[in-house]
């Protein structure tokens, strides 16, 4: 793939992660654009982009309306699009144009493709045959990025940052602590997950896969409760999982449980995570939402 300078992304899903992403190249200075279902709609705060960030709309079965502009010289291309109605939406409408281009591709998956592991730990080498719907569907687009793009994969655990977090769950009275114990996951800082992404643009590796996690695996209820003692609040009681009313999507998630092993990172990217446990990833967060005024005076 020839450069050029500066080099040219394409973002499909400029939300939570794409715009921090975008954020951080931009400060780089790239040349970004990317893909919003509502471009006209204001981003949450704390997930404004840069003015200089063109923002073309997108959502599954509508297209982009004008690809050849959207995608003319673009060097990188990400997805943080999930499936949507079984099949990648992102390749279903521009897979072949994406493709034409030569750019280096990187699609951010989840660390539900695993296999069950009982909670023990996963790596990248780990079997990756998963038993919900979701994971299969997960695993099935890797592979289609894989094999029309050679796309790099980022396995990403909970992701969270400010205005994802405890405290807002607090705040708003939707945080619960469900009891099941020995079920632990990690989680990523969305700085950290946007600065993997970034570290392998620079260094770019066809088909590569990566766990993106911090070091720590802990219950749910853990980190709630943490957060909580951080905010000075009473944290909510525990719901034995048995007994919890919740959505389908919210059980499946407690009906695996694995530890995700990020060493790669090291290894493959020479990266130290900034927030390598929840504790100095909530730390952080904490303080980004005072300063964006998410957390009100007098709290904490």
């Amino acid at each position: 793939m020839t450069m050029t300078s500066p080099p040219t992304v394409f973002i499909f899903g400029l939300g939570f992660t794409g715009s921090r992403l975008a954020q951080m190249l931009i400060n780089r200075g790239w040349r970004v654009r990317g893909t919003r279902r509502d471009p006209q709609h204001p981003m949450p705060v704390g997930q404004e982009l840069p003015k200089s960030v063109e923002v073309f709309r997108f959502a599954a079965g509508e297209p982009i309306d004008d690809p050849d502009r959207a995608f003319d010289g673009i060097t990188h291309v990400v997805s943080t699009i999930a499936v949507i109605g079984g099949s990648d939406p992102v390749l279903a409408a521009h897979g072949k144009a994406l493709a034409a281009t030569g750019a280096w591709a990187g699609y951010v998956s989840a660390t539900s493709v695993y296999t069950e592991a009982d909670g023990g730990w996963v790596t990248e080498d780990s079997e990756a045959k998963p038993i919900s719907r979701r994971g299969q569907l997960r695993r099935q687009a890797e592979q289609d990025w894989q094999d029309m793009m050679q796309a790099e994969v980022f396995r990403a655990a909970g992701i969270y940052g400010a205005g994802r977090s405890a405290f807002q769950a607090l705040l708003s009275g939707t945080a619960r602590i469900i009891r099941k114990p020995g079920h632990l996951f990690n989680r990523i800082h969305v700085t950290d997950l946007a600065r993997i992404i970034m570290t392998a643009m620079e260094t770019p590796s066809p088909r590569r896969i990566l766990n993106c996690a911090d070091g720590h695996a802990a219950e749910a209820g853990e980190v709630v409760r943490t957060a909580a003692a951080m905010l000075g609040v009473d944290a909510p009681l525990a719901v034995d999982f048995a007994d919890a009313d919740m959505s389908e999507m919210a059980r499946s998630f407690y009906a695996t449980a694995r530890c995700v092993d990020s060493r790669r990172l090291k290894t493959e990217l020479n990266l130290d995570l900034l927030y390598p446990d929840y504790h100095t990833g909530l730390a952080a967060v904490l303080e980004e939402e005072q300063k964006l005024g998410l957390i009100p005076k007098g709290v904490s």
